[in-house]
């Protein structure tokens, strides 16, 4: 069964499938359907979960493995795993199938993974899992497109948008989901009357306060160490917890990685944005920070945001700052080179 992220919900209550795979584009729609799912389960009994974040040289047996643990207390089990640059390999290819065969009625089986490249799609495994699970594409979300969405997310929560409101919102948050998102939140906080007006979004979506994290991004992106340096301990000292931080990091991590499997596949890097729908006033930036950049520091760039991810979650042990310290520096540090 293929299914559109936003008919995920509507799935749901017709009961849990026992496999799921999430796939696309769009960084905040593969959290939030993955929120849903697990919500669901734990409603369903499912008291025990196993994550995995397949990177590097990933043992899968490991997974196999955990499969086949059951716990003395919990007869229901969640196994998720995360496979962020969609690439599982020969092995990994074979396990995930065997994975499917032999998940059971009181397992839940939930893959993750990012955009999937054409030759992806045609992969066995995709094909499989396409046959075997519920497919949830999160498609991403064009800013041409981002109007209807702050619309159609304010209306789920039982508000209206005047048309001038709606256009300083959309320019405010640049075609960032996950910005609309917290600026959603933050009206919802507010105690918005039925219909967003300039008033609401001049007190909330224009407050500057939480661009910072994009401000940390761009300067790594322009290659400002100092800048960067300057930011990340202005944001620590304010609070600001790594998982918030990486949220951000990982949403551009993923949008460059996607523009970077684009040009390795002969697109030009200004072609590329176009198709990506990169916003006007970021394509200076991005453009040039692709052009100095190769796939393999990349995806470098990948591995050590996976390894953060570990850390912040408690599968490895280790300092979440010193490490994302070390994941920005990759991205403002001038010895990157072509290929």
């Amino acid at each position: 069964m293929k299914l559109n992220s936003n008919e995920l919900s509507q799935h749901l209550k017709g009961g849990l499938h026992g496999i799921y795979f999430l796939h696309g584009a769009e960084d905040l729609l593969l959290i939030e359907s993955l929120d849903k799912l697990r919500a669901n389960a734990f409603k369903n009994e499912y008291k025990e979960k196993s994550r995995f974040t397949v990177s590097g040289r990933f043992n899968w047996d490991q997974v196999l493995g955990d499969l086949k643990t059951q716990s003395l207390f919990s007869e229901k089990k969640i196994l998720e795993i995360h496979m962020p640059n969609s690439r599982p390999g020969k092995k990994g290819s074979e396990a995930l199938i065997k994975l499917v065969e032999e998940i059971t009625e009181d397992q839940l089986l939930i893959i993750i993974c990012g955009k999937l490249e054409k030759d992806i799609l045609r992969s066995k495994w995709v094909g499989f899992l396409n046959k075997k699970s519920v497919s949830v594409e999160c498609k991403k979300v064009y800013p041409s497109q981002l109007p209807m969405w702050i619309k159609s997310r304010l209306r789920d929560q039982g508000l209206s948008i005047n048309r001038e409101a709606l256009d300083m919102f959309v320019a405010l948050t640049e075609g960032n989901l996950f910005v609309a998102m917290q600026s959603i939140d933050r009206l919802l906080l507010m105690e918005t009357e039925k219909s967003v007006t300039m008033e609401d979004i001049n007190q909330c979506v224009a407050d500057g306060a939480h661009f910072d994290l994009f401000q940390l991004t761009d300067a790594a992106i322009m290659k400002k160490p100092s800048r960067v340096l300057r930011i990340f301990e202005s944001l620590k000292k304010e609070g600001t917890q790594p998982f918030e931080l990486m949220r951000v990091v990982n949403w551009e991590i993923k949008n460059l990685y996607d523009l970077m499997i684009d040009i390795s596949d002969g697109i030009s890097v200004n072609k590329a944005m176009q198709q990506a729908r990169v916003w006007p006033s970021k394509q200076k930036m991005i453009g040039s920070f692709l052009q100095s950049i190769n796939k393999q520091h990349m995806e470098d760039i990948l591995d050590q945001a996976c390894s953060v991810d570990k850390i912040i979650k408690g599968v490895n042990k280790g300092n979440p700052w010193d490490e994302i310290s070390r994941l920005l520096f990759m991205f403002a540090s001038k010895s990157r080179t072509s290929q």
